[in-house]
């Protein structure tokens, strides 16, 4: 959707020689995108890879002084820094402009018997391979900092690649805030964040400050939506204090999967971004499942920081299925089909046609792949010197996708040289253009304002999110990053001011309409003997979300405001089914919008939860068992406490729901339950379905469907059902 460049001559203009300015211009981040000096916005895209003997396929060595496997010495830099030389001359020519470097552990490790890193105090006894830090030895990585490293870096930025740093090793499964992995991780930054090559090298380098944490805990060892801010965010002042001006990528939770609680608690500070995986599966989107919107939906629930900051894509990668190869457990412990070499199971024609939908709907997504290999033949690079795509050139497999992809890329949203003039049909612009010019709104909706100015040259430069703003009726709306929030009935205005390099001011106004039902509309349930009488809300007393079904199967909260005035969701509504023989457990049956009872996959959808290492509860059919994944785990146990609300607790797992996540909590989690307070009921509180109306996501009428091919590209709700164009 972002790709600035349309028109076909400019594109033949720019040709190949776009990208590739050297020295590398500088990037920061502003607002949601990466830019240059000038303002420019840049999207990266290269491969990750890391100096290890053993995955570099043992095609270097080193001195093997004290053994077949001594590789990491002196000799061993010389012969990695050829080997990698090699590697960076065939990324270039495959269009890379990122490279992600692993510090890998091999060369930090200390190999003597009774060596022991005294930080890794408090380490599991069961933590193992490149989790496991009693290895480390700080010497060695300020040895081969310097020597290693840092010259793996500057041979990178030499061949035009922009450089992602990555700590050595990977999280152990279970962390928290303060803990001993904490530290260590505050210490590998202390220590590279004071070289003066990196602070020199800002605008180039950047830090990746952790690889894929799973479960992260506050610093009493509890589920905690700050954890993650609170682990993070003391790292990232130290690298600021030690004089490190250049952009942060902060990792989030579940494989670097769950970003939801940065939307609350971001990391603080300038030139942030965000590090994500993907593989196929992940954000509801496989081969089985291969659909562009859910994906691009699913994507966004998961990591809402993509309407605030850039995004990397650290790790990403596929190949179809090969019925001759070994398959494998994920990190999900879940079988993954033999394919041609690469961690994830897919085809290009399916999981990744839906993945680039995604990158291009989105637009300010960078990505390296998970391995050289996965782009090109390093075999037939080294004997030839020249780059084929791997897995034998398969259509259906990441390294053929990506090169296409890469070249297409490669003369759009790129870094234009620090020094370049700002004058010329580049730099002019001739006008501000708005995708729309008034918004009709329901309380609680959230909706991004698209702005852009199209310059002489026929290019265009998203501006929403580094606009002003200002709201004449704060109470009425708010504006920040460029997203517009309603928050009470009524109007207002809404203007957005951009100044260029010229020092032009560039204005455009916006008229705001905000209706919709508040929470008046609903009042709470005071007694258990209640809940069977009326269809009722759920509503976390200490989070304030709600319960709510959206158009998949997955259970969902959000803000209250938001959830009962929005369009787009199967329902918010349950109606408490006694189960006879049971005494105080019910089935918990979704509401649809306007009022009937929901359904999915031709069965009645019920509040089920996943077993507790599952990781969501949602809304499903019941089978015999009581619950579609696990007996019972659609039967729940309801009981009320005067003064604190209602509990939860799920007959399968045993333990009480708090969130969208399993029942999978050892303390009670508190809530309100309400009913509909208008006198007709849930049918006067829920909408009716417009089924000739064209609604966005957060609910707003736009068009009819009579207007349905002058819409730009994006997903809409028709029908109550998403619809990609």
């Amino acid at each position: 959707m972002k790709r600035i460049f349309t028109l076909i001559t400019i594109l033949c203009a720019l040709g190949a020689g776009a990208q590739g300015v050297k020295p590398l211009p500088s990037l920061h981040t502003e607002g949601r995108w990466l830019v240059d000096k000038h303002g420019n916005q840049v999207v990266l895209h290269g491969v990750m890879d890391t100096p290890s003997n053993y995955f570099n396929g043992g095609r270097w060595e080193g001195s093997k002084a004290l053994g077949w496997w001594d590789h990491y010495n002196d000799t061993g830099v010389t012969n990695c820094l050829a080997y990698f030389e090699k590697l960076f001359k065939g990324m270039e020519k495959a269009k890379c402009d990122v490279f992600r470097l692993h510090m890998d552990p091999a060369w930090t490790n200390d190999p003597a018997d009774g060596y022991v890193y005294a930080g890794s105090a408090g380490q599991a006894s069961d933590a193992s391979g490149e989790a496991d830090i009693k290895k480390f030895n700080p010497e060695r990585y300020q040895k081969y900092m310097p020597q290693l490293y840092l010259k793996l870096a500057e041979m990178a930025m030499k061949y035009g690649m922009y450089v992602v740093v990555r700590p050595p090793g990977v999280c152990p499964h279970d962390l928290k805030v303060g803990d001993y992995y904490n530290q260590y991780l505050m210490y590998v930054w202390d220590v590279f964040s004071q070289q003066e090559f990196v602070k020199d090298h800002a605008g180039q380098i950047s830090i990746e400050l952790a690889n894929e944490p799973v479960n992260l805990r506050n610093a009493q060892n509890q589920d905690d939506p700050k954890a993650l801010h609170d682990y993070f965010q003391p790292i990232v002042n130290k690298i600021r204090e030690n004089g490190f001006t250049g952009i942060i990528w902060a990792p989030g939770t579940g494989w670097q999967a769950n970003y939801t609680s940065y939307a609350t608690y971001p990391i603080e500070g300038d030139n942030i971004g965000y590090a994500v995986h993907d593989y196929t599966g992940w954000y509801g989107c496989s081969d089985a499942n291969p659909d562009p919107q859910n994906k691009i939906e699913q994507f966004h629930k998961q990591v809402p920081v993509v309407d605030t900051n850039p995004i990397i894509i650290t790790e990403v990668d596929w190949s179809p299925e090969n019925p001759s190869a070994q398959g494998h457990y994920n990190e999900h412990n879940e079988w993954v089909q033999p394919n041609y070499g690469t961690w994830s199971t897919g085809s290009t024609s399916k999981w990744g046609k839906a993945y680039k939908a995604m990158l291009d709907y989105y637009g300010n997504i960078s990505m390296t792949l998970s391995g050289t290999g996965c782009l090109f033949d390093i075999d037939k690079l080294l004997s030839t010197g020249n780059v084929y795509p791997a897995f034998n050139g398969l259509e259906e497999a990441c390294g053929k996708a990506c090169m296409d992809w890469y070249a297409e890329y490669y003369t759009v949203n790129y870094p234009h040289a620090d020094d370049e003039a700002e004058t010329g049909d580049f730099y002019t612009i001739e006008s501000l253009k708005a995708d729309q010019e008034s918004f009709d709104l329901m309380i609680g909706d959230k909706t991004k304002i698209l702005l852009n100015v199209l310059y002489r040259d026929g290019h265009t430069k998203d501006i929403s999110d580094v606009a002003t703003y200002e709201v004449d009726q704060p109470s009425v709306v708010e504006v920040k990053n460029g997203s517009i929030r309603a928050l009470a009935n009524g109007e207002a205005q809404v203007q957005a001011s951009y100044t260029d390099v010229q020092g032009i001011i560039w204005k455009k106004s916006f008229v705001v309409k905000v209706t919709g039902l508040d929470l008046g509309a609903l009042t709470a349930l005071s007694s258990l003997s209640d809940i069977t009488d009326q269809p009722f809300a759920i509503v976390n007393k200490e989070s304030q979300k709600m319960f709510y079904g959206p158009a998949n199967q997955n259970l969902d909260m959000g803000d209250p405001l938001g959830v009962i005035n929005n369009k787009s969701i199967s329902g918010y509504m349950f109606k408490a089914e006694a189960i006879s023989g049971r005494d105080g457990c019910y089935l918990l049956r979704l509401m649809t919008l306007n009022g009937s009872e929901y359904s999915v996959y031709g069965k009645p959808g019920y509040l089920n939860s996943q077993p507790t290492t599952g990781w969501c509860s949602f809304i499903l059919g019941l089978n015999n068992l009581n619950g579609e994944d696990v007996k019972d785990g659609a039967v729940w146990e309801i009981k009320y406490e005067s003064g604190k609300g209602f509990t939860l607790k799920n007959m399968a797992t045993g333990k009480y729901l708090k969130d969208a996540a399993p029942a999978k909590y050892d303390a009670p989690a508190y809530f309100d339950f309400l009913k509909s307070s208008v006198t007709a009921g849930i049918h006067k509180v829920e909408r009716s379905v417009d089924n000739d109306a064209v609604y966005t996501l957060q609910g707003i009428k736009i068009a009819t469907l009579q207007q349905w091919d002058a819409l730009p590209r994006g997903i809409y709700i028709v029908g109550g059902k998403k619809k990609l164009k």
